[in-house]
């Protein structure tokens, strides 16, 4: 088994992890592992309605996601970030 260590609070914020952040990802590490060590392969661990879930690769990737430019979460990532809405 090859297993690697990846530092997610950089890797997906570009600064340190939360309290939560590190909850949640010790979570779905846990959760990868007991998937992976019962056998399953070719998925990804998710959160769904609340619950930690398996969910087939190929239905993740089935249809992209979109992100409305209007909406409150793109809004909330560019007052953050402090870019302007309109480049």
């Amino acid at each position: 088994m090859n297993l690697k260590y990846i530092d997610p609070s950089y890797t997906i914020r570009s600064m340190p992890a939360t309290a939560r952040d590190s909850a949640f990802c010790l979570l779905l590490g846990q959760y990868a592992v007991h998937a992976g060590m019962s056998g399953r392969t070719d998925m990804i661990v998710s959160v769904w309605r609340g619950e930690f879930t398996h969910v087939p690769i190929l239905a993740a990737v089935s249809r992209r996601k979109q992100v409305n430019p209007g909406g409150w979460l793109w809004c909330a990532v560019l007052s953050s970030t402090g870019q302007p809405a309109m480049m």
